[in-house]
């Protein structure tokens, strides 16, 4: 099984560029920081460093923005581990640990610095399947990120379902972009819808979906949609132009729509 992780991990298609986890396969976390030990002082020093780009925000913010940094970070290549047949079913504390990463960005003339992180896993405390097993998969993400939530919750005020919509959004986004990588984006939602709706499961969220998209005046152009069923909370931001994301649970269905065709346009028509 440790080969097979490795030549998997080795096989994992970076889809964010800078902001895809470099991936390290170690069964010591002391290099980094584990999942389970994140203190509150630690907590308050990696929402700062979350908001780095939005000067003013408040702890509410910052704590949601971490939260979808960190599980974004964690969920990526597991999605990509289970799509390509390796199901994680369990994982002590010390199994993922975080290294802190800023990344440089530049965006339709606007430039910044944020946050990101890279995973130190310890493949001896985890244990993988071969066949899809959504519920053991999804009480395994519960367990990984749970520690960091209740830190959240209690110096932030963010609520518990507040955070894990987050981290079911990042879930329903690697699983998306994971199975676009491989071609297969139609199973990898199947996948994700089976971890969305299991009603037993902290990652339960009704209104987290995907939906295709196409335009109008080009129907062979277009994509699926990741919508989301939280709130990252950047309409809060003090930035002037401060609004609702694209897929933002707040938006509405039609606004999100007719925005994504705007970037399916400035994307992908000649």
């Amino acid at each position: 099984m440790p080969r097979v992780l490795h030549d998997l991990l080795a096989n994992l298609t970076p889809l964010e560029g800078a902001f895809s986890p470099v991936l390290r396969l170690d069964n010591s976390s002391a290099a980094s920081l584990s999942l389970s030990d994140v203190t509150d002082d630690c907590a308050r020093r990696l929402m700062a460093d979350a908001i780095l780009d939005e000067p003013g925000g408040d702890a509410k913010l910052a704590a949601a923005y971490l939260i979808g940094t960190v599980s974004w970070s964690i969920c990526e290549p597991l999605a990509g581990l289970a799509l390509r047949g390796l199901w994680l079913a369990a994982a002590k504390p010390d199994a993922i640990s975080l290294s802190e990463r800023f990344v440089h960005w530049e965006d339709d003339g606007e430039k910044g610095v944020s946050l990101a992180f890279d995973l130190t896993i310890n493949e001896a405390a985890m244990a993988f399947v071969d066949v899809p097993a959504t519920h053991g998969f999804a009480a395994t993400l519960e367990q990984l990120h749970e520690p960091l939530i209740e830190t959240l919750r209690r110096v932030s005020g963010l609520s518990r379902s507040a955070l894990w919509r987050l981290v079911s959004d990042s879930l329903a986004y690697a699983f998306l972009e994971q199975g676009r990588a491989m071609g297969q984006a139609e199973p990898a939602i199947d996948h994700g819808r089976t971890v969305l709706r299991d009603r037993g499961s902290k990652l339960f969220n009704k209104q987290t979906d995907f939906e295709w998209i196409d335009l109008p005046e080009s129907p062979n152009i277009g994509d699926w949609m990741r919508i989301r069923g939280g709130c990252c909370r950047y309409y809060t931001s003090p930035r002037k132009d401060a609004a609702y994301c694209t897929t933002c649970v707040l938006r509405p269905a039609d606004s999100r729509r007719e925005r994504y065709r705007d970037y399916l346009r400035r994307t992908r028509l000649p």
